[in-house]
Protein backbone atom coordinates (compact mmCIF):
# COMPACT_ATOMS: atom_id res chain seq x y z
CA UNK A 1 0.00 0.00 0.00
CA UNK A 2 1.37 3.52 -0.93
CA UNK A 3 0.33 7.17 0.21
CA UNK A 4 -2.56 5.93 2.23
CA UNK A 5 -3.33 7.57 5.77
CA UNK A 6 -5.68 7.34 8.36
CA UNK A 7 -7.59 10.18 7.09
CA UNK A 8 -7.78 8.42 3.82
CA UNK A 9 -9.51 4.74 5.90
CA UNK A 10 -11.62 7.45 7.36
CA UNK A 11 -13.07 8.85 3.88
CA UNK A 12 -13.25 5.07 2.12
CA UNK A 13 -14.71 3.34 4.97
CA UNK A 14 -16.90 6.31 6.31
CA UNK A 15 -15.77 5.71 9.65
CA UNK A 16 -15.45 8.04 12.47
CA UNK A 17 -13.12 8.03 15.39
CA UNK A 18 -13.38 6.70 18.87
CA UNK A 19 -11.27 6.73 22.03
CA UNK A 20 -9.84 9.32 23.97
CA UNK A 21 -7.26 11.50 21.39
CA UNK A 22 -5.28 14.02 22.95
CA UNK A 23 -6.04 17.21 20.53
CA UNK A 24 -2.23 18.01 19.82
CA UNK A 25 -2.06 14.05 18.83
CA UNK A 26 -5.02 14.39 16.55
CA UNK A 27 -3.38 15.48 13.19
CA UNK A 28 -0.48 13.59 13.78
CA UNK A 29 -2.87 10.10 13.53
CA UNK A 30 -4.78 11.58 10.80
CA UNK A 31 -1.75 11.72 9.01
CA UNK A 32 -0.36 8.33 10.47
CA UNK A 33 0.73 6.48 6.93
CA UNK A 34 -0.89 2.58 6.37
CA UNK A 35 1.70 0.60 4.84
CA UNK A 36 -0.16 -2.60 5.05
CA UNK A 37 -3.86 -4.21 6.26
CA UNK A 38 -3.46 -7.37 8.72
CA UNK A 39 -6.50 -9.27 10.11
CA UNK A 40 -4.02 -11.51 12.18
CA UNK A 41 -2.96 -9.66 15.38
CA UNK A 42 0.21 -11.50 15.89
CA UNK A 43 1.24 -10.01 12.74
CA UNK A 44 0.52 -6.45 12.91
CA UNK A 45 3.43 -4.51 12.67
CA UNK A 46 4.38 -0.40 12.52
CA UNK A 47 2.07 1.37 10.04
CA UNK A 48 -0.45 -1.68 9.88
CA UNK A 49 -4.09 -1.27 9.71
CA UNK A 50 -5.42 -4.19 11.87
CA UNK A 51 -8.80 -5.06 10.87
CA UNK A 52 -11.04 -6.71 14.08
CA UNK A 53 -13.29 -9.10 12.16
CA UNK A 54 -15.29 -11.06 14.38
CA UNK A 55 -14.80 -14.88 13.61
CA UNK A 56 -16.61 -18.23 14.42
CA UNK A 57 -14.66 -19.33 17.11
CA UNK A 58 -12.90 -15.73 17.77
CA UNK A 59 -13.54 -12.00 17.65
CA UNK A 60 -10.32 -10.07 17.09
CA UNK A 61 -11.68 -7.23 18.88
CA UNK A 62 -10.07 -8.77 21.89
CA UNK A 63 -6.97 -8.32 20.75
CA UNK A 64 -7.10 -4.86 20.19
CA UNK A 65 -5.28 -3.18 23.28
CA UNK A 66 -2.18 -5.30 22.75
CA UNK A 67 -2.27 -4.44 19.16
CA UNK A 68 -1.56 -0.83 19.57
CA UNK A 69 1.87 -2.03 21.11
CA UNK A 70 2.81 -2.34 17.27
CA UNK A 71 0.52 0.20 15.16
CA UNK A 72 -1.81 3.17 15.72
CA UNK A 73 -4.42 2.08 12.96
CA UNK A 74 -7.04 -0.37 14.52
CA UNK A 75 -10.39 -0.85 12.81
CA UNK A 76 -13.10 -1.95 14.67
CA UNK A 77 -17.23 -2.67 14.75
CA UNK A 78 -17.58 -2.05 18.00
CA UNK A 79 -17.25 0.37 20.49
CA UNK A 80 -14.95 1.21 23.05
CA UNK A 81 -16.99 -0.58 26.22
CA UNK A 82 -17.85 -3.90 24.11
CA UNK A 83 -14.22 -4.21 23.05
CA UNK A 84 -12.77 -3.17 26.75
CA UNK A 85 -14.73 -5.87 27.90
CA UNK A 86 -13.86 -9.03 25.61
CA UNK A 87 -10.39 -7.57 26.30
CA UNK A 88 -10.66 -7.92 29.84
CA UNK A 89 -8.47 -4.43 30.43
CA UNK A 90 -9.86 -1.32 32.18
CA UNK A 91 -9.50 0.87 29.09
CA UNK A 92 -8.40 1.47 26.25
CA UNK A 93 -4.90 2.77 24.93
CA UNK A 94 -5.08 6.70 24.55
CA UNK A 95 -4.07 8.59 21.02
CA UNK A 96 -5.19 5.57 18.63
CA UNK A 97 -6.59 5.86 16.09
CA UNK A 98 -9.73 3.40 16.34
CA UNK A 99 -11.74 3.64 13.08
CA UNK A 100 -15.28 2.82 14.04
CA UNK A 101 -17.61 1.10 11.27
CA UNK A 102 -20.66 -0.59 10.78
CA UNK A 103 -18.95 -3.66 9.57
CA UNK A 104 -15.24 -4.61 9.73
CA UNK A 105 -15.81 -6.77 6.48
CA UNK A 106 -17.00 -4.60 4.78
CA UNK A 107 -14.93 -1.94 5.13
CA UNK A 108 -11.57 -4.03 4.70
CA UNK A 109 -13.16 -4.54 1.29
CA UNK A 110 -13.95 -1.10 0.18
CA UNK A 111 -10.65 -0.57 1.07
CA UNK A 112 -9.17 -3.25 -1.69
CA UNK A 113 -11.65 -1.74 -4.28
CA UNK A 114 -10.29 1.85 -3.54
CA UNK A 115 -6.84 0.77 -3.99
CA UNK A 116 -8.05 -1.62 -7.11
CA UNK A 117 -10.02 1.73 -9.12
CA UNK A 118 -6.70 3.01 -8.55
CA UNK A 119 -4.94 0.54 -11.05
CA UNK A 120 -4.28 1.38 -14.77
CA UNK A 121 -3.72 -2.46 -15.69
CA UNK A 122 -5.94 -5.23 -17.07
CA UNK A 123 -7.27 -7.34 -14.38
CA UNK A 124 -7.95 -10.89 -14.98
CA UNK A 125 -10.19 -12.63 -12.74
CA UNK A 126 -10.14 -16.63 -12.55
CA UNK A 127 -12.43 -18.47 -10.87
CA UNK A 128 -14.16 -22.37 -11.35
CA UNK A 129 -14.82 -25.24 -8.98
CA UNK A 130 -11.71 -27.24 -9.33
CA UNK A 131 -8.47 -25.56 -10.71
CA UNK A 132 -8.33 -22.21 -9.70
CA UNK A 133 -5.19 -21.87 -8.59
CA UNK A 134 -2.72 -23.73 -10.90
CA UNK A 135 -4.74 -21.69 -13.45
CA UNK A 136 -4.66 -18.54 -11.90
CA UNK A 137 -0.18 -19.17 -12.05
CA UNK A 138 -0.16 -20.61 -15.33
CA UNK A 139 -1.86 -17.45 -16.36
CA UNK A 140 0.23 -15.40 -14.33
CA UNK A 141 3.45 -17.57 -15.59
CA UNK A 142 2.76 -16.83 -19.13
CA UNK A 143 1.67 -13.26 -18.78
CA UNK A 144 4.99 -12.58 -16.90
CA UNK A 145 6.70 -14.25 -19.71
CA UNK A 146 5.59 -10.87 -21.74
CA UNK A 147 5.24 -7.94 -19.40
CA UNK A 148 5.34 -7.34 -15.72
CA UNK A 149 2.30 -9.03 -13.45
CA UNK A 150 0.77 -8.98 -10.41
CA UNK A 151 -0.75 -12.21 -8.77
CA UNK A 152 -2.61 -13.52 -5.86
CA UNK A 153 -0.40 -15.10 -3.42
CA UNK A 154 -1.28 -18.71 -1.99
CA UNK A 155 -5.01 -19.29 -1.38
CA UNK A 156 -6.01 -15.63 -0.79
CA UNK A 157 -9.21 -15.87 -2.97
CA UNK A 158 -12.09 -15.42 -0.25
CA UNK A 159 -13.90 -12.15 0.95
CA UNK A 160 -10.97 -11.26 3.35
CA UNK A 161 -8.27 -12.43 0.46
CA UNK A 162 -9.39 -10.76 -2.38
CA UNK A 163 -9.53 -7.48 0.05
CA UNK A 164 -6.37 -8.40 0.97
CA UNK A 165 -4.92 -9.19 -1.99
CA UNK A 166 -5.88 -6.14 -3.67
CA UNK A 167 -4.52 -3.88 -1.27
CA UNK A 168 -0.91 -4.91 -2.24
CA UNK A 169 -2.13 -4.16 -6.19
CA UNK A 170 -0.27 -0.28 -6.83
CA UNK A 171 3.05 -2.03 -4.61
CA UNK A 172 4.83 -2.51 -8.09
CA UNK A 173 4.16 -1.26 -11.54
CA UNK A 174 2.56 -4.09 -13.66
CA UNK A 175 0.87 -4.20 -16.81
CA UNK A 176 -1.73 -6.95 -15.89
CA UNK A 177 -3.00 -8.13 -12.51
CA UNK A 178 -4.17 -11.79 -11.62
CA UNK A 179 -6.57 -12.78 -8.87
CA UNK A 180 -8.20 -15.66 -7.66
CA UNK A 181 -11.66 -15.40 -6.36
CA UNK A 182 -13.36 -18.23 -4.62
CA UNK A 183 -17.01 -18.83 -3.48
CA UNK A 184 -18.77 -20.49 -0.63
CA UNK A 185 -22.14 -18.92 -0.68
CA UNK A 186 -24.54 -17.23 -2.37
CA UNK A 187 -23.80 -13.22 -3.04
CA UNK A 188 -19.93 -13.91 -2.72
CA UNK A 189 -19.09 -13.44 -6.33
CA UNK A 190 -20.86 -9.96 -6.69
CA UNK A 191 -18.67 -8.66 -3.24
CA UNK A 192 -15.71 -9.93 -5.06
CA UNK A 193 -16.24 -8.73 -8.32
CA UNK A 194 -17.32 -5.54 -6.58
CA UNK A 195 -13.84 -4.79 -5.21
CA UNK A 196 -11.68 -6.59 -8.02
CA UNK A 197 -13.88 -5.34 -11.26
CA UNK A 198 -12.33 -7.93 -13.24
CA UNK A 199 -11.62 -6.52 -17.32
CA UNK A 200 -11.36 -10.53 -18.02
CA UNK A 201 -12.52 -13.52 -16.78
CA UNK A 202 -11.35 -17.29 -16.61
CA UNK A 203 -13.96 -19.90 -15.45
CA UNK A 204 -12.40 -23.45 -14.85
CA UNK A 205 -14.81 -25.78 -14.18
CA UNK A 206 -18.71 -26.22 -12.65
CA UNK A 207 -18.12 -29.10 -10.39
CA UNK A 208 -19.92 -30.37 -7.08
CA UNK A 209 -17.21 -27.78 -4.39
CA UNK A 210 -19.53 -26.29 -2.13
CA UNK A 211 -22.72 -27.80 -3.23
CA UNK A 212 -24.00 -27.74 0.09
CA UNK A 213 -24.08 -24.24 0.36
CA UNK A 214 -25.41 -23.89 -3.77
CA UNK A 215 -27.86 -26.43 -3.88
CA UNK A 216 -27.06 -27.39 -7.48
CA UNK A 217 -23.87 -27.42 -10.46
CA UNK A 218 -26.14 -24.70 -12.08
CA UNK A 219 -26.65 -22.88 -8.51
CA UNK A 220 -22.57 -22.95 -8.87
CA UNK A 221 -22.59 -22.32 -12.25
CA UNK A 222 -25.15 -18.89 -11.74
CA UNK A 223 -22.52 -17.70 -8.86
CA UNK A 224 -19.59 -18.14 -10.46
CA UNK A 225 -20.60 -16.72 -13.62
CA UNK A 226 -21.63 -13.36 -11.39
CA UNK A 227 -17.72 -12.74 -12.18
CA UNK A 228 -18.72 -10.82 -15.12
CA UNK A 229 -21.64 -8.82 -13.57
CA UNK A 230 -19.20 -5.57 -13.32
CA UNK A 231 -17.65 -6.00 -17.10
CA UNK A 232 -18.41 -3.05 -19.19
CA UNK A 233 -18.80 -3.37 -22.93
CA UNK A 234 -15.16 -4.34 -22.97
CA UNK A 235 -15.16 -7.52 -20.47
CA UNK A 236 -14.34 -10.52 -21.84
CA UNK A 237 -14.80 -14.24 -20.45
CA UNK A 238 -13.08 -17.59 -21.11
CA UNK A 239 -15.09 -20.81 -20.65
CA UNK A 240 -13.95 -24.17 -20.53
CA UNK A 241 -15.90 -25.85 -23.43
CA UNK A 242 -14.88 -29.23 -22.59
CA UNK A 243 -17.76 -29.04 -19.48
CA UNK A 244 -20.81 -28.95 -20.59
CA UNK A 245 -22.39 -26.37 -18.57
CA UNK A 246 -19.96 -23.86 -19.27
CA UNK A 247 -20.43 -24.81 -23.29
CA UNK A 248 -24.28 -24.65 -22.68
CA UNK A 249 -24.43 -21.20 -21.72
CA UNK A 250 -21.76 -19.68 -24.28
CA UNK A 251 -23.97 -17.28 -26.08
CA UNK A 252 -25.77 -16.13 -23.28
CA UNK A 253 -23.66 -13.80 -20.90
CA UNK A 254 -23.55 -10.24 -21.44
CA UNK A 255 -19.65 -9.98 -22.48
CA UNK A 256 -17.44 -11.15 -25.26
CA UNK A 257 -17.46 -14.87 -24.89
CA UNK A 258 -14.51 -17.35 -25.99
CA UNK A 259 -14.42 -21.21 -25.46
CA UNK A 260 -11.06 -23.20 -25.13
CA UNK A 261 -11.08 -26.93 -24.96
CA UNK A 262 -10.03 -30.19 -27.15
CA UNK A 263 -13.46 -30.11 -28.84
CA UNK A 264 -12.81 -28.58 -32.24
CA UNK A 265 -15.85 -25.99 -32.22
CA UNK A 266 -14.10 -24.09 -29.42
CA UNK A 267 -12.81 -21.07 -30.14
CA UNK A 268 -9.03 -21.86 -28.36
CA UNK A 269 -8.26 -25.53 -29.26
CA UNK A 270 -5.54 -28.37 -27.53
CA UNK A 271 -4.67 -30.66 -30.30
CA UNK A 272 -2.55 -33.50 -30.95
CA UNK A 273 -2.21 -33.78 -26.83
CA UNK A 274 0.59 -36.54 -25.70
CA UNK A 275 2.85 -37.79 -23.14
CA UNK A 276 6.71 -37.42 -24.15
CA UNK A 277 10.06 -36.63 -22.83
CA UNK A 278 8.46 -35.79 -19.25
CA UNK A 279 6.42 -33.14 -20.80
CA UNK A 280 2.26 -33.10 -21.67
CA UNK A 281 2.69 -31.33 -24.89
CA UNK A 282 -0.34 -30.63 -27.35
CA UNK A 283 -0.36 -27.91 -29.72
CA UNK A 284 -2.36 -24.58 -29.21
CA UNK A 285 -4.67 -23.96 -32.36
CA UNK A 286 -6.86 -20.46 -32.84
CA UNK A 287 -7.73 -19.48 -36.52
CA UNK A 288 -4.60 -19.97 -38.26
CA UNK A 289 -2.10 -19.98 -35.47
CA UNK A 290 -0.37 -23.23 -34.08
CA UNK A 291 1.91 -23.17 -31.23
CA UNK A 292 3.69 -25.87 -29.89
CA UNK A 293 3.43 -26.16 -25.58
CA UNK A 294 5.59 -28.13 -23.50
CA UNK A 295 4.14 -28.53 -20.36
CA UNK A 296 6.13 -29.91 -16.98
CA UNK A 297 2.77 -30.64 -15.02
CA UNK A 298 0.60 -33.84 -15.15
CA UNK A 299 -2.73 -34.58 -16.68
CA UNK A 300 -5.03 -33.77 -18.93
CA UNK A 301 -6.61 -30.83 -16.35
CA UNK A 302 -3.51 -29.03 -16.57
CA UNK A 303 -3.51 -28.94 -20.19
CA UNK A 304 -6.34 -26.77 -20.13
CA UNK A 305 -5.08 -25.11 -17.70
CA UNK A 306 -2.43 -23.95 -19.37
CA UNK A 307 -4.69 -23.51 -23.05
CA UNK A 308 -6.26 -20.76 -21.02
CA UNK A 309 -3.43 -19.03 -20.42
CA UNK A 310 -1.86 -19.42 -23.83
CA UNK A 311 -5.79 -17.49 -25.10
CA UNK A 312 -5.66 -14.82 -22.57
CA UNK A 313 -2.08 -14.19 -23.83
CA UNK A 314 -3.49 -14.99 -28.09
CA UNK A 315 -6.35 -12.13 -27.13
CA UNK A 316 -4.07 -9.20 -25.38
CA UNK A 317 -1.84 -9.57 -28.41
CA UNK A 318 1.25 -10.88 -26.79
CA UNK A 319 4.32 -13.31 -27.67
CA UNK A 320 3.13 -17.16 -27.44
CA UNK A 321 6.50 -18.30 -27.86
CA UNK A 322 7.04 -16.99 -25.01
CA UNK A 323 4.24 -17.76 -23.38
CA UNK A 324 4.63 -21.34 -24.54
CA UNK A 325 8.14 -21.59 -23.44
CA UNK A 326 7.55 -20.36 -19.92
CA UNK A 327 5.69 -23.50 -19.28
CA UNK A 328 8.45 -26.26 -19.79
CA UNK A 329 9.65 -24.70 -16.22
CA UNK A 330 6.47 -24.46 -14.71
CA UNK A 331 5.90 -25.68 -10.94
CA UNK A 332 2.50 -25.47 -10.10
CA UNK A 333 1.63 -24.85 -5.64
CA UNK A 334 -0.51 -28.09 -5.21
CA UNK A 335 0.71 -31.38 -6.48
CA UNK A 336 4.09 -32.49 -5.26
CA UNK A 337 5.86 -35.23 -6.49
CA UNK A 338 8.16 -36.63 -4.02
CA UNK A 339 10.61 -39.50 -3.92
CA UNK A 340 10.30 -42.11 -0.91
CA UNK A 341 13.60 -43.52 0.41
CA UNK A 342 11.87 -46.94 0.14
CA UNK A 343 12.04 -46.45 -3.97
CA UNK A 344 8.27 -45.93 -4.66
CA UNK A 345 7.14 -42.05 -5.56
CA UNK A 346 4.35 -40.03 -3.56
CA UNK A 347 1.90 -37.54 -5.29
CA UNK A 348 0.68 -35.62 -2.95
CA UNK A 349 -2.09 -34.06 -4.58
CA UNK A 350 -4.21 -33.70 -0.83
CA UNK A 351 -4.54 -29.79 -0.66
CA UNK A 352 -8.20 -29.87 -1.53
CA UNK A 353 -11.07 -32.63 -3.10
CA UNK A 354 -14.16 -32.50 -4.87
CA UNK A 355 -14.93 -35.10 -6.96
CA UNK A 356 -14.19 -33.69 -10.13
CA UNK A 357 -10.80 -32.94 -9.14
CA UNK A 358 -10.68 -36.48 -7.40
CA UNK A 359 -11.63 -37.72 -10.77
CA UNK A 360 -8.55 -35.38 -12.22
CA UNK A 361 -6.12 -36.74 -9.81
CA UNK A 362 -6.93 -40.30 -10.86
CA UNK A 363 -6.23 -39.79 -14.03
CA UNK A 364 -2.74 -38.41 -13.31
CA UNK A 365 -2.14 -41.52 -11.61
CA UNK A 366 -3.34 -43.66 -14.75
CA UNK A 367 -1.54 -42.02 -17.38
CA UNK A 368 1.88 -41.87 -15.78
CA UNK A 369 4.40 -43.87 -16.50
CA UNK A 370 5.59 -46.24 -13.70
CA UNK A 371 7.66 -49.76 -13.20
CA UNK A 372 5.59 -50.86 -10.20
CA UNK A 373 2.20 -50.48 -9.48
CA UNK A 374 -0.26 -47.72 -9.15
CA UNK A 375 -2.25 -46.43 -5.85
CA UNK A 376 -4.60 -44.19 -4.80
CA UNK A 377 -5.31 -43.50 -1.29
CA UNK A 378 -8.51 -41.22 -1.41
CA UNK A 379 -10.24 -39.65 2.05
CA UNK A 380 -13.33 -37.90 2.73
CA UNK A 381 -14.85 -34.68 0.63
CA UNK A 382 -16.44 -32.17 2.62
CA UNK A 383 -19.09 -29.72 1.84
CA UNK A 384 -21.23 -31.84 -0.38
CA UNK A 385 -24.41 -31.29 0.96
CA UNK A 386 -27.09 -33.92 1.69
CA UNK A 387 -25.98 -36.00 -1.85
CA UNK A 388 -22.34 -36.63 -0.62
CA UNK A 389 -22.81 -40.42 -0.51
CA UNK A 390 -23.69 -40.21 -4.11
CA UNK A 391 -20.51 -38.10 -5.24
CA UNK A 392 -18.27 -40.08 -3.42
CA UNK A 393 -19.55 -43.66 -4.91
CA UNK A 394 -19.06 -41.62 -8.14
CA UNK A 395 -15.90 -41.40 -7.93
CA UNK A 396 -15.76 -45.18 -6.90
CA UNK A 397 -17.81 -45.71 -10.62
CA UNK A 398 -15.33 -43.50 -11.80
CA UNK A 399 -12.44 -45.95 -11.12
CA UNK A 400 -14.59 -49.25 -12.47
CA UNK A 401 -14.35 -47.10 -15.96
CA UNK A 402 -10.40 -46.63 -16.44
CA UNK A 403 -8.52 -48.95 -18.12
CA UNK A 404 -4.63 -48.97 -19.43
CA UNK A 405 -4.07 -49.37 -23.05
CA UNK A 406 -3.61 -53.39 -22.49
CA UNK A 407 -6.98 -53.35 -21.44
CA UNK A 408 -6.31 -54.16 -17.54
CA UNK A 409 -7.61 -51.50 -14.48
CA UNK A 410 -5.97 -48.81 -14.48
CA UNK A 411 -5.21 -49.01 -10.81
CA UNK A 412 -3.63 -51.94 -8.82
CA UNK A 413 -4.89 -50.57 -5.57
CA UNK A 414 -7.48 -48.14 -3.61
CA UNK A 415 -7.12 -47.36 -0.07
CA UNK A 416 -10.12 -44.85 1.44
CA UNK A 417 -9.45 -43.42 4.68
CA UNK A 418 -12.31 -41.42 6.77
CA UNK A 419 -16.11 -41.81 6.91
CA UNK A 420 -17.82 -40.85 4.00
CA UNK A 421 -14.62 -42.86 1.72
CA UNK A 422 -16.39 -45.78 2.39
CA UNK A 423 -18.94 -45.14 -0.24
CA UNK A 424 -15.94 -44.72 -3.02
CA UNK A 425 -14.49 -47.96 -2.19
CA UNK A 426 -17.68 -49.73 -2.10
CA UNK A 427 -18.52 -48.86 -5.24
CA UNK A 428 -15.26 -50.07 -6.70
CA UNK A 429 -15.36 -53.63 -8.08
CA UNK A 430 -12.46 -53.70 -10.60
CA UNK A 431 -9.24 -53.76 -7.89
CA UNK A 432 -8.48 -54.64 -4.78
CA UNK A 433 -10.29 -51.69 -2.41
CA UNK A 434 -9.65 -51.49 1.29
CA UNK A 435 -10.79 -49.11 3.69
CA UNK A 436 -10.03 -47.78 7.42
CA UNK A 437 -11.06 -45.12 9.63
CA UNK A 438 -8.10 -45.81 11.86
CA UNK A 439 -5.15 -43.39 10.29
CA UNK A 440 -2.61 -44.83 12.10
CA UNK A 441 -3.97 -48.52 10.77
CA UNK A 442 -3.78 -47.09 7.24
CA UNK A 443 -0.57 -45.73 7.68
CA UNK A 444 0.40 -49.33 8.56
CA UNK A 445 -0.98 -51.00 5.52
CA UNK A 446 0.34 -48.85 2.82
CA UNK A 447 4.09 -49.42 4.61
CA UNK A 448 3.64 -52.82 4.34
CA UNK A 449 2.30 -52.78 0.89
CA UNK A 450 4.46 -50.23 -0.90
CA UNK A 451 7.40 -51.03 -3.42
CA UNK A 452 9.99 -49.28 -5.12
CA UNK A 453 8.98 -48.60 -8.35
CA UNK A 454 5.09 -48.06 -7.11
CA UNK A 455 3.42 -44.58 -7.54
CA UNK A 456 0.76 -43.46 -5.00
CA UNK A 457 -1.09 -40.05 -5.13
CA UNK A 458 -3.26 -38.95 -1.66
CA UNK A 459 -6.34 -36.77 -2.39
CA UNK A 460 -9.19 -35.65 0.27
CA UNK A 461 -10.37 -32.66 1.63
CA UNK A 462 -7.97 -30.12 3.30
CA UNK A 463 -9.68 -31.45 6.68
CA UNK A 464 -8.66 -34.45 6.42
CA UNK A 465 -4.68 -33.40 7.14
CA UNK A 466 -3.56 -35.81 5.01
CA UNK A 467 -0.15 -34.54 4.73
CA UNK A 468 0.54 -36.21 8.07
CA UNK A 469 0.31 -39.40 6.66
CA UNK A 470 2.39 -38.61 4.38
CA UNK A 471 5.07 -37.59 6.26
CA UNK A 472 4.67 -40.88 7.53
CA UNK A 473 4.95 -42.82 5.07
CA UNK A 474 7.78 -41.44 2.96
Amino acid sequence: MNNITVNDILTITDGKLIGTIQEDKKQELLDYSIKDLVVDSRKAQEHDLFVAIPGENVDAHKFVPQVTDKTKAVLVEQDEETIIAKAGVDALPENIAYIYVDNTLDALQKIGGYIRSRYTGKVIGVTGSVGKTTTREMITTALRSNAPTFSTDGNMNSQIGVALTLSHIMDQPTDYAVIEMGISEPGGMDRLTAMAKPDLAAVTIIGSAHIEFLKTKEGIREEKLRITGRMDENGVAFLNADDPLLFAIKDSLPVKTFTYGTRSDADYVAENIRFENGFNSYTFVHGDKRVLVNLSALGKHNVLNSLVAMAISEHLGLDLSKAAESFEHFQGLRQKIIGAEKGFTIIDDSYNASSDSMKAAINVLKDISVTGRRVAVLGDMFELGPDSASFHKEVGEYINTLRLGDGKPALDLLVTIGEESKNISDAVSCIPAVHFTDREKAVEYIRDYLESGDVITFKASNGMKFWELIDKIK
